[in-house]
């Protein structure tokens, strides 16, 4: 029995190919971590808020360092933006509403240019598809605006409202949302 053992060990062995392997020294010995990812919605000192409304705490201990099978060909920018798709490392526990991240393996703009938050503030009205601020700043509202709940799912904007987001023209008597986190208070 211990012989059959033994022969179809070193069978699995010739066959996997273990025999002779050898490693390479200036291969990356370890495969990063990723255990917290996804797309930022909000963008505050020290911390960024994701669409599914996990806070990511950002320390000066966080590292932003790319994954080591780049080979140092790819940086990770320290700049969060609202849009930006993150994936990264925390030692906390990673299901967690909060977590302070230790390092952030993946900081991506979304496709055609990153978007920021350019305009925010109260809901003081909703009228045809605009929101008026309480600032008299005028939003418009249409089809196309993504608008979300700080947890990722599909919003609406209501009076009373505190909206953030981004617009191309948010200097415009009518600001043309693009993309829209609400947070009701």
């Amino acid at each position: 029995m211990k012989r059959t053992i033994l022969i179809l060990a070193l069978a699995l062995c010739l066959l996997t190919g273990c025999a002779g392997q050898k490693t390479d020294e200036t291969a990356p010995q370890q495969k990063p971590v990723v255990n917290f990812e996804g797309t930022v919605a909000a963008v505050a000192d020290g911390s960024v808020t994701l669409e599914d409304g996990r806070v990511i705490l950002i320390t000066e201990q966080t590292q932003f360092a790319p994954d080591p099978d780049s080979a140092g060909t790819v940086t990770v920018s320290r700049d969060l933006a609202v849009g930006h798709f993150i994936q990264g490392y925390t030692e906390d526990d990673a299901s967690a509403q909060t977590l302070t991240a230790a390092n952030i393996w993946t900081n991506r703009a979304p496709a055609g240019g990153r978007r920021v938050i350019n305009f925010e503030g109260r809901v003081a009205a909703i009228a045809d598809g605009r929101a008026t601020l309480e600032d008299g700043r005028i939003v418009r509202i249409d089809i196309s605006t993504f608008v979300s709940a700080p947890d990722g799912s599909a919003a609406e904007v209501a009076v009373g409202d505190y909206i953030q987001g981004y617009s191309d023209a948010p200097e415009a008597e009518e600001i043309p949302a693009q993309f829209i986190l609400v947070t009701p208070l």
